[in-house]
């Protein structure tokens, strides 16, 4: 296991570990890959395709990922989520997190 992969293992854990969390999704990490909707038990996550106003407030990284890998993005149903954290653990991008509710 890479550098990389061993700080973001311990990250997620810490962030699991969360109780009472929401999910929230970094769009300027997400690649829009699908993964965490095939993942999802409780069909709370879906890909939606970003609008031009949205693409142009996301970082200069998230523009970045837009043109090289398109403007969809994954997006959470807050009614449906159980916070499970299985979209979590399958983000190769890291993009999905739990974090405590306000």
């Amino acid at each position: 296991m890479g550098l990389k992969n061993k700080l973001f293992a311990k990250e997620l854990d810490k962030e699991l570990r969360i109780k009472n969390g929401i999910l929230t999704i970094d769009q300027n990490s997400c690649d829009g890959c699908g993964v965490c909707v095939q993942k999802c038990p409780f069909d709370a996550m879906t890909i939606i395709e970003l609008s031009r106003e949205q693409i142009e407030q996301l970082s200069f990284k998230g523009r970045l990922k837009v043109r090289i890998k398109g403007a969809n993005k994954a997006f959470v149903d807050d009614h449906l989520c159980t916070v499970c954290g299985a979209c979590m653990k399958t983000c190769h991008e890291f993009a999905i997190h739990k974090v405590v509710q306000d």
